[in-house]
């Protein structure tokens, strides 16, 4: 994961406005997660440049990511195709006016749905259809007071451990001459 996402801030940096700040903190040894690079790498870049656009000069942009435990009320906080279990949970949170409920309620009903001037509308329908397929989901909440903004939530199944396996032993047969 820390690859992938160094690879999206990458292309984000330059386009906050002046004065704001991307920040991140992802764990050391945090799971992978049941993912490949690609699509993590499409769900990623577009809460990173949504929320780039939110913030303002000066602002901030914050990347968290975690191993969480969902019970079956926090799996269907989420939109898509989440069960209750181990996930990773990644945030990105900006310091942005926020989404009005109004309009949170329209991103994921209406997919063309979108209050931006020059954009389709499409990123978060990407978000929600990459982490359906991937038993993940989504969800965008208000920053908690004092704090403006949104954060965006998306968790993810983590990998599955690979098993240990021993090495493979070449049987001889004894041949008995006779």
């Amino acid at each position: 994961m820390p690859a992938v996402l160094a690879k999206a801030e990458e292309k984000i940096r330059a386009g906050l406005p002046n004065g704001a700040h991307l920040t991140t903190a992802i764990p050391a040894g945090l799971n992978t997660v049941a993912m490949d690079g690609g699509p993590l790498g499409v769900v990623l870049g577009h809460l990173l440049a949504n929320a780039a656009e939110a913030v303002p000069p000066g602002g901030r942009v914050v990347v968290t990511a975690r191993l969480v435990e969902l019970s079956p009320a926090d799996a269907r906080g989420y939109l898509g195709s989440v069960h209750p279990g181990p996930h990773v949970e990644v945030t990105v949170q900006d310091s942005g006016p926020g989404i009005k409920s109004e309009v949170r309620a329209r991103l994921f009903a209406e997919p063309f749905y979108t209050t931006k001037v020059r954009h389709r509308g499409l990123g978060l329908a990407v978000v929600y259809r990459t982490l359906c397929a991937h038993r993940g989901g989504v969800r965008l909440d208000p920053a908690a007071p004092p704090e403006t903004g949104t954060v965006a939530r998306v968790v993810i199944p983590p990998s599955a451990p690979r098993p240990v396996v021993a090495p493979a032993v070449l049987a001889t047969a004894n041949v008995l001459g006779g």
